[in-house]
C-alpha cells in the first residue's frame, strides 16, 4: 500500500513538473512571437516610407494611443515625402525590451537622401540611434511613440521638438551641397559682425559659422540702442547656409559712442546651435 502511494505521488509530481515546463515554453514562444511581430511591423513601415506612401505608413501608427501629437507627426511624414528623395536607408536593430505587452525597439541607422528645400538640391547624410515604442492594438502591434534621433519626420522643426532624447543618440547631422562631395556633422552657429555705425544707422551681417544650415525659415535678432529704454526686435526672413553670411542689414540706431549698443542673433534661443554664447556683437 505504501509503495503504491509513493508511485502515485511520483506520477502526480511528474505531471505537475511537465505541465509547468510546457507553460514556460508557451510563455517563451509568446515573447519571441511578440518581438518578431514588432520587427516585422518596423520593416513594413520602412517599406511604406521608402515607397512614399503616407496612408499605408499610418496603418502602422495608432491614432488613439499615439503619445505624441498625431497630426503633427502625420504632417511631418508628408513633408518628408514631399521634400526628400531617398537615396538609401540602412538600419540595424540593437535590442528589443519589453514593458508588459509593449515593446521598445532600439535601432541604429544611416540614411542618405536629397532635399529639394532651398535653391538647389542638398544631399543629407544622417546617422542616428532611435527608440520606437509599439503596443498591441486589436492583436496587431502599432507605433505609439518615437524618441532619440529623428528617423522619421526630420524635415519638420515642430515635430523634432516633440521627440524626446535618449541615451546613446547621435549629435545632429548637417546638410551639405552634393557638388562639394563633403559630409559634415554638427549644428549651425550664429554670430554677428557690425560693419559700421553712422548717419543714424547701424550696419551688420548675421553669420553662420557652424557646420550645418539653419532650417527655421527665419532668424530673430535684436538691436539694442543705449539711448533708448528698450531693445528693438526684428526678423530676418530666410535661412543661412553653413559658412555663409547674410547681406548687409541696416537698422536705425543712435551711433553716439556714449550710448553704444549691440546686435544679438537668435536672442530667444529658438535655433539649436553648437555655441549659444557668441550670438552678440557690441559697438
Amino acid at each position: 500500500m505504501n509503495k503504491l502511494l509513493i508511485i502515485l505521488i511520483f506520477l502526480m509530481a511528474s505531471v505537475v513538473l511537465n505541465a509547468g515546463s510546457e507553460f514556460d515554453k508557451d510563455i517563451t514562444v509568446l515573447n519571441q512571437t511578440r518581438d518578431e511581430k514588432v520587427t516585422k511591423v518596423f520593416k513594413e513601415m520602412m517599406a511604406t516610407y521608402d515607397d512614399e506612401n503616407v496612408d499605408d505608413f499610418f496603418q502602422y501608427v495608432s491614432e488613439d494611443r499615439f503619445i505624441q501629437d498625431y497630426m503633427l507627426f502625420y504632417d511631418a511624414i508628408e513633408l518628408d515625402m514631399r521634400v526628400y528623395d531617398t537615396l538609401s536607408i540602412d538600419t540595424w536593430i540593437d535590442k528589443i525590451t519589453e514593458d508588459g505587452v509593449k515593446r521598445f525597439l532600439y535601432v541604429r541607422w544611416e540614411k542618405r537622401y536629397l532635399s529639394t528645400l532651398g535653391d538647389s538640391d542638398t544631399e543629407i547624410v544622417q546617422r542616428g540611434y532611435s527608440r520606437f515604442l509599439f503596443d498591441e492594438v486589436n492583436g496587431k502591434y502599432k507605433l505609439i511613440e518615437l524618441a532619440g534621433n529623428n528617423f522619421w519626420g526630420e524635415s519638420s522643426p515642430e515635430w523634432k521638438e516633440e521627440v524626446p532624447q535618449i541615451a546613446g543618440q547621435e549629435p545632429e547631422t548637417s546638410k551639405v551641397a552634393t557638388s562639394t562631395g563633403v559630409v559634415v556633422t554638427g549644428l549651425p552657429d550664429l554670430t554677428v559682425s557690425i560693419l559700421d555705425c553712422s548717419g543714424g544707422y547701424i550696419y551688420f551681417t548675421l553669420n553662420n559659422e557652424g557646420a550645418a544650415d539653419t532650417t527655421a525659415g527665419s532668424i530673430e535678432y535684436e538691436v539694442y540702442d543705449g539711448s533708448l529704454p528698450a531693445t528693438n526686435a526684428y526678423t530676418y526672413n530666410g535661412d543661412i547656409t553653413a559658412g555663409t553670411s547674410t547681406g548687409t542689414i541696416s537698422q536705425s540706431h543712435n551711433c553716439d559712442a556714449v550710448y553704444g549698443g549691440s546686435v544679438t542673433a537668435d536672442p530667444n534661443d529658438l535655433i539649436d546651435e553648437s555655441d549659444e554664447t557668441n550670438n552678440q556683437e557690441s559697438i
